[in-house]
């Protein structure tokens, strides 16, 4: 998932002498003498959801420990682990879906089920805000905002055959700088069904929000998504809504917001019931769409997660998972031209038994890193935190 981050300094760490500037994505406009080596290899961890890089040239994943609790695990540019955290001492469950950079450098990760966590920049865990409410409220995504808040987005779990006025639906909530108070908190979609969701949030320009997620469209009994794109205003109001799609499953994934103040918007569409799409497009600041592209590529489903943007906004990566006919699914690496959407490769990566990627990041040197889970390249009988890293060109 994609944040926003505005940093003024200059630095010295080691080798390393870079500028923060502001920008969307977690990309730092930093200068690092270490390069990243093209690679894969098993990290600590059944999972990794979420990948940033750090302002002292490093990485930081997010997800789910052996222990099944949320995971923090810092890597180097060669894929080393540098540090790793389990956060078992919190209660229920909890597993890291997002994390962000935040003002006093530290790091917010949205931590599904009830959950936020705040750490300081060696990933001590500083405070674990619980969501108390009469349904689970899944947290897929949380970002600081310029005034040190935190908004959290995910959806609402429960049983949709017991009425209730709030389950199924997305929700939205504001949360204090300190994570004792929630300010308010808004909720979408259709109450009493199976889950609508917010996946994604980025602060716009005019201090309000945009996210994106999937919206239920009931069609004679049968539930399908639209891929949903909602601005809020600084309160949580809506301000415009856009549900696209056609008759199956439509849903947006992850959104970044560029330095002119319009977006990458990323997700899938189904055609029909057994074909899946990347849909990605570039939406103004109002809401009206610049280019829109879908992509298969030979593959029979698609489910793209996750987007990264280079620093000076000459690439953008996308990464998930896609299905060959008669083939378990595989990490998949897309590459798209920011100004027409083109898609200029895709690259698949993984074994012969099921590999999901979810998380997605540039490194230094312009390539890409992703994370997500392998059963192909496992040492042990279960799921594991499976690294990759390539070169620009996704080598």
């Amino acid at each position: 998932m994609r944040k926003f981050l505005c940093l003024y300094s200059f630095i010295v760490f080691g080798k390393c002498m870079f500028l923060i500037s502001c920008k969307d994505d977690n990309i730092l406009t930093v200068n690092c003498d270490e390069t990243s080596t093209s690679q894969t290899k098993e990290i600590t961890g059944i999972v990794g959801y979420d990948v940033i890089q750090t302002t002292d040239c490093n990485y930081l994943i997010t997800g789910i420990s052996d222990n099944k609790s949320t995971l923090l695990t810092k890597i180097d540019a060669s894929g080393n682990e540098l540090w790793f955290k389990s956060y078992d001492e919190i209660s229920g469950n909890n597993w890291g879906k997002s994390i962000s950079k935040t003002n006093d450098e530290g790091y917010i990760i949205g931590a599904h089920q009830n959950t936020i966590i705040k750490s300081d920049s060696d990933g001590n865990l500083e405070w674990a805000k619980k969501l108390n409410y009469s349904v689970n409220h899944f947290v897929e995504d949380a970002i600081q905002t310029k005034n040190g808040e935190f908004i959290v987005v995910g959806g609402t779990g429960g049983d949709p055959l017991t009425p209730s006025q709030i389950k199924g639906q997305a929700f939205v909530l504001r949360l204090s700088q300190d994570g004792n108070e929630i300010q308010w908190i808004k909720r979408y979609g259709i109450s009493n069904t199976p889950n609508d969701s917010f996946w994604s949030v980025v602060e716009a320009d005019d201090g309000g929000f945009v996210l994106v997620g999937e919206k239920l469209q009931n069609r004679n009994f049968e539930f399908y998504d639209h891929f949903w794109i909602m601005k809020i205003d600084n309160a949580g109001n809506e301000v415009w809504s856009k549900e696209l799609g056609g008759q199956y499953w439509d849903e947006a994934q992850d959104i970044i917001k560029l330095y002119d103040g319009s977006y990458i918007i990323a997700g899938k569409s189904f055609p029909s019931k057994t074909k899946g799409d990347l849909w990605v497009m570039k939406m103004s600041q109002s809401g009206e769409i610049i280019w829109e592209t879908k992509h298969r590529g030979g593959r029979v489903q698609n489910s793209p997660i996750s987007i990264s943007v280079s620093k000076d906004e000459s690439s953008i990566f996308i990464a998930g998972y896609g299905r060959l006919p008669n083939k378990e699914e595989n990490y998949i690496l897309w590459s798209l031209n920011p100004t027409t959407g083109e898609v200029l490769w895709d690259k698949v990566y993984g074994g012969n038994l099921e590999d999901k990627g979810y998380g997605v990041t540039h490194t230094f040197n312009e390539g890409a890193i992703l994370v997500g889970r392998s059963k192909s390249y496992s040492t042990s009988l279960k799921d594991t935190n499976w690294l990759v890293i390539t070169d620009l060109n996704g080598e």
